[in-house]
């Protein structure tokens, strides 16, 4: 089963859903990015996310101004549903993440 996030931008008045289904998906403004961001706070190559046997990541390469996962700059990080991703002045809301629950949930 692939994973959902949605895409919330200042400059859209809707949010897109985007399905993250096996290997890596590239964050930012660069061509070749499969999650597109085009806003300048947002670098050609900040990050990815990873999907691999039900475990979705989220990693910064490097970016110029990070990535922010509830609030706490990352550098990677395993998501789970109702995560919140900051990237620039856009937020992504995981809404499958990975399967496993996160260690403080029980």
């Amino acid at each position: 089963m692939p994973a959902l996030i949605q895409v919330r931008s200042p400059q859209s008045s809707s949010p897109s859903q985007l399905r993250l289904g096996k290997g890596q998906t590239l964050i930012g403004r660069g061509q070749g990015c499969g999650l597109r961001l085009n806003d300048q706070g947002v670098s050609r190559d900040h990050g990815a996310f990873s999907y691999y046997i039900g475990v979705l990541v989220v990693e910064d390469h490097d970016s110029t101004n990070g990535i922010f996962v509830n609030g706490t700059k990352v550098k990677r990080q395993v998501l789970y549903t109702g995560d919140r991703v900051t990237v620039g002045p856009i937020e992504i809301y995981i809404q499958k993440g990975s399967a496993a629950s996160p260690p403080d949930a029980a």
